[in-house]
């Protein structure tokens, strides 16, 4: 399952399905995330891993208490951009491109160089910047250079002209980074981090499509520097432009988020395990609302396309010993989810909640779990027919 944003995290809304099920049923509950909010703690969890409490800084530069993810193995560490560039760090009143930054993220991933991992795993979404990840290149001892030479302090992306990489941080010559990201989101253009994003993150019509062309500048910037495409590259726009700055500077691996979230997690293996001898598994997925979003690549939908791709899955799925049932709190348009290949799709809340309602914890796990249990009869009885 994934999160019911404001409600429930994967985790919770994960045990509250599980609790329809009885004890002959082998449960297991895999927290999942496409790089968002929760990425670093259902990642580092799933890993068998711990958190470690960094000193870093807000979207706003204000001093706050954030954490990594340390891997069993010592050797992954697991970040994301939320955790120190979150929206949520921001007050509405305070939102804006031009205030933020993203040095809290480099904060981060500095704090984890210093680990002395040899792998980093970067979560990308939810953030509360639009800097094209210069804030973040700083925080790992990049130079920013306006066109007389003299170093930026706080960089504005239209007076960069130059990265200096000479005081970089010296371990990331020595480490391998993982970026994922939820969408093939443009760095600027229509759908990219400033024209479609950036709105929500406090600016006006007049300051997106002015940090749009600043963008440009700095993709172009970016690409020059690293002789790749820093514009359309695979989630260059992610987190306001983070994800150019990794891939083209930190020379990050960029990778679809859920897809390769449940490859470090182990799913394919999981789900073999449990289709040998004729074995039959209901996956359940969901989110707290389901609707056009979710069939633009919405966890959900990103499930059902994952168990296509793989040809142990695939096959099990075509021949129904795989179902995948949607599971959420609010569903718009029922007979597209199940067009998509859905085998049931359940609305866990109520139509006549009220508003107030819609994100107590209690009640959402009471409607999962109690609208699972309904459904289970006959739920079996397609599987195992």
């Amino acid at each position: 399952m994934d999160s019911f944003k404001g409600c429930l995290t994967s985790s919770e809304a994960g045990a509250s399905a599980a609790g329809a099920f009885g004890a002959g049923d082998d449960v297991r509950v895999v927290e999942v995330s496409d790089g968002g909010e929760g990425f670093m703690q259902a990642l580092t969890r799933s890993l068998g891993g711990y958190i470690l409490p960094v000193q870093s800084h807000d979207p706003l530069g204000m001093p706050i208490q954030s954490a990594i993810g340390i891997a069993e193995d010592g050797m992954t560490a697991v970040v994301d951009t939320a955790s120190a560039g979150g929206l949520g760090l921001v007050p509405p009143n305070l939102r804006s491109p031009l205030r933020t930054t993203s040095y809290g993220t480099g904060e981060l991933l500095g704090a984890a160089l210093d680990q002395g991992v040899g792998r980093i795993v970067v979560g990308l979404g939810g953030s509360a910047t639009c800097d094209g990840g210069l804030g973040m290149l700083q925080a790992l001892g990049y130079r920013l250079l306006d066109p007389l030479g003299r170093e930026i302090s706080f960089p504005v992306l239209s007076s960069v002209h130059t990265i200096d990489p000479g005081r970089r941080h010296r371990m990331l010559s020595s480490v391998q980074i993982l970026a994922l990201y939820d969408g093939r989101i443009p760095l600027c253009g229509r759908g990219g981090a400033a024209l479609r994003y950036s709105p929500q993150k406090g600016a006006s019509p007049a300051l997106a499509s002015e940090l749009d062309s600043w963008l440009y500048g700095i993709g172009t910037l970016f690409s020059m520097y690293s002789g790749q495409d820093a514009i359309h590259g695979g989630g260059a726009g992610a987190a306001g432009g983070i994800g150019a700055a990794l891939g083209c500077v930190l020379h990050a691996r960029m990778l679809p988020g859920l897809e390769t979230f449940l490859d470090l997690v182990g799913i394919p293996s999981v789900l073999e395990d449990a289709l040998a001898d004729d074995g039959r598994v209901l996956v359940i997925t969901g989110e707290g609302k389901s609707d056009e979003q979710t069939l633009d690549g919405k966890v959900p939908l990103g499930i059902l396309e994952y168990l296509r791709k793989d040809p142990a899955t695939s096959s099990a799925l075509m021949e129904g010993r795989i179902q995948v049932v949607l599971l959420s709190g609010r569903v718009e348009g029922r007979e597209r989810f199940m067009e998509e290949g859905f085998c049931e799709v359940l609305e866990a809340t109520a139509r006549d909640t009220p508003e107030e309602m819609l994100t107590d914890p209690d009640l959402a796990r009471e409607n999962i779990r109690g609208v699972l249990s309904g459904a289970l009869p006959y739920l079996r009885v397609a599987l195992e027919s």
